[in-house]
């Protein structure tokens, strides 16, 4: 596996001051080539990708904490819409004229909403682990769990076992410091999103994506199964499709460099 410095992610994080006077931190790779909007899940933070970067040296990374995550500030929102506004806002301020977005289920949405938004700016689209309606049971076990957060919350709380399980293997690390940050959300944070994100359809927007759209799922995601595969990709234009057999919610942390080839190859 290649080594990535975890310890010092959060020291390269940049800061941008929005327009409410908010911080949003953001990773910028600063590579040569096109740029990847790279867009992280629900209580994750730009370290989420933080695995993939090496194998996608080429390109200009840029990798925001959304609000609320990390070190970024969350806003009067928590809908997916909300966070799709402070990202456009980035980008602008970047400059940035032209990108492909990639998302990971939360991220995935806001890439969804963004594409909408932005149709000129988005050359492409690739959403991982991805759905259009989340609709997170009310009697399911996560939701429980999620519901009966407290603040301060517990890195070790055995609901980050459950939260972030991988069928394969996952640099242990990387999953300290993911825990870490997520429990640093505070227990509103977490239950404000997912009260948004349970009332949340994006089916009208994914049918009016005309960009091209590449899919990465997992075989074994029990969050976001093939009924949801089969939903997004019927509502789509004609998206590429990889699905990866035994993989589950999070195959850009199970196996980067294999998710890392599939972006390239439909980058390029």
């Amino acid at each position: 596996m290649t080594s990535v410095d975890q310890r010092g992610w959060t020291n390269r994080k940049r800061r941008l001051i929005l327009s409410d006077g908010r911080p949003m931190a953001f990773v910028d790779s600063g590579g040569p080539g096109k740029v990847l909007l790279l867009l992280h899940g629900y209580s994750d933070s730009s370290r989420s990708f933080s695995l993939l970067e090496p194998w996608l040296s080429g390109y200009r990374l840029v990798i925001p904490d959304l609000p609320g995550h990390g070190v970024s500030a969350a806003g009067g929102g928590l809908a997916v819409a909300d966070f799709a506004d402070d990202v456009s806002a980035l980008l602008v301020a970047l400059g940035i004229e032209r990108c492909i977005v990639v998302g990971h289920s939360m991220g995935a949405m806001i890439g969804m909403v963004i594409c909408d938004l932005l149709p000129k700016k988005i050359e492409a689209l690739v959403l991982i682990s991805g759905t259009l309606r989340p609709a997170f049971p009310e009697g399911d076990v996560v939701t429980k769990e999620i519901m009966e957060l407290s603040d301060p919350i517990d890195p070790a709380d055995p609901f980050f076992t459950l939260w972030h399980a991988c069928p394969h293997p996952v640099d242990d690390t990387f999953l300290t410091f993911a825990s870490e940050e997520a429990a640093a959300m505070p227990a509103a944070i977490w239950q404000g999103i997912l009260h948004e994100l349970s009332r949340l359809d994006l089916t009208v927007i994914a049918e009016r994506i005309s960009a091209p759209i590449l899919c990465i799922a997992g075989s074994a995601d029990t969050l976001f199964d093939a009924h949801h595969q089969r939903a997004l990709q019927e509502a789509l234009a004609e998206p590429h499709s990889v699905l990866l057999d035994g993989f589950g919610h999070n195959p850009h942390w199970e196996d980067p460099s294999q998710v890392a080839q599939y972006i390239d190859r439909f980058a390029q």
